[in-house]
C-alpha cells in the first residue's frame, strides 16, 4: 500500500455520507452499488482475480459523495468527490470515484474501477436493473441535448464491453443472483 492510498473503513464511509448531507435516495443507491460491486468483486476473486474488495466496497459507497451538491451546483461529481476523497488521504480510492461514470480502460483487464462503473450502472435508484432499463432513465434524465445523448449512448456501449468482459471472467458468465440477493446493513 502507497502512502495516500490508505483504504477508508465502511464505518467511515457511512460517517462521511453522513457528513457529506447526502441525500437519502443516494445514500441508499450508493449503498446497492456497493452491494453489487462487492459481490461481483468477491466472485471474481473466487475464480482467479485478486482484486481490493475492501477498496472497491470504499469507493462505490463514496462514488456520489457530492452528488447532493452537484445537483445545485452543476459540478462534475465524478471529479469533485474523488477530489474531496483525494484530501482525506484515499488516493486509490478517489481515483476510482474519478472514473466511476466514464473508466479507463484498455480492454484487457477488468479494473476495479469498472466494476464500480459497472455496479453503478446497473442500479437505477435502489433497485439493481438491466443496463436498457437504467440507460433509458439516463437519457431521460440527463439527455437535455444531442450530445448529451450521444455521451449517454457511448457510456451504454462502454457498459456493455465491460458486462462482456466479467461474463468472460466468470464460468457461466454474470449470475442473476448475484443482483437479486438483499443487502443488511
Amino acid at each position: 500500500m502507497h502512502a495516500g492510498n490508505n483504504i477508508p473503513s465502511r464505518r467511515t464511509c457511512l460517517e462521511l455520507i453522513e457528513a457529506s448531507d447526502m441525500l437519502p435516495n443516494i445514500r441508499r443507491h450508493s449503498l446497492t452499488v456497493s452491494r453489487v460491486a462487492v459481490r461481483l468483486a468477491s466472485m471474481l476473486n473466487e475464480h482467479g482475480s485478486d482484486y481490493d474488495v475492501a477498496e472497491i466496497e470504499a469507493a462505490a459507497l463514496l462514488h456520489d459523495i457530492t452528488k447532493t451538491r452537484s445537483l445545485e451546483t452543476g459540478e462534475n461529481h465524478s471529479l469533485t468527490g474523488a477530489a474531496t476523497v483525494a484530501s482525506l488521504g484515499y488516493g486509490s480510492v478517489a481515483d476510482i470515484i474519478r472514473q466511476h461514470v466514464t473508466p479507463d480502460t484498455d480492454g484487457r483487464c477488468i479494473t476495479a474501477a469498472e466494476i464500480v462503473s459497472y455496479a453503478d450502472k446497473r442500479v437505477l435508484h435502489d433497485h439493481v436493473v438491466p443496463l436498457d432499463e437504467r440507460f433509458e432513465y439516463l437519457k431521460v434524465r440527463y439527455g437535455r441535448s444531442d450530445r448529451d445523448i450521444h455521451r449517454i449512448e457511448a457510456a451504454r456501449l462502454q457498459t456493455e464491453h465491460i458486462e462482456q468482459r466479467i461474463a468472460r471472467m466468470l464460468p457461466g458468465g454474470i449470475p442473476e443472483k448475484l443482483f437479486m440477493e438483499k443487502h443488511t446493513e
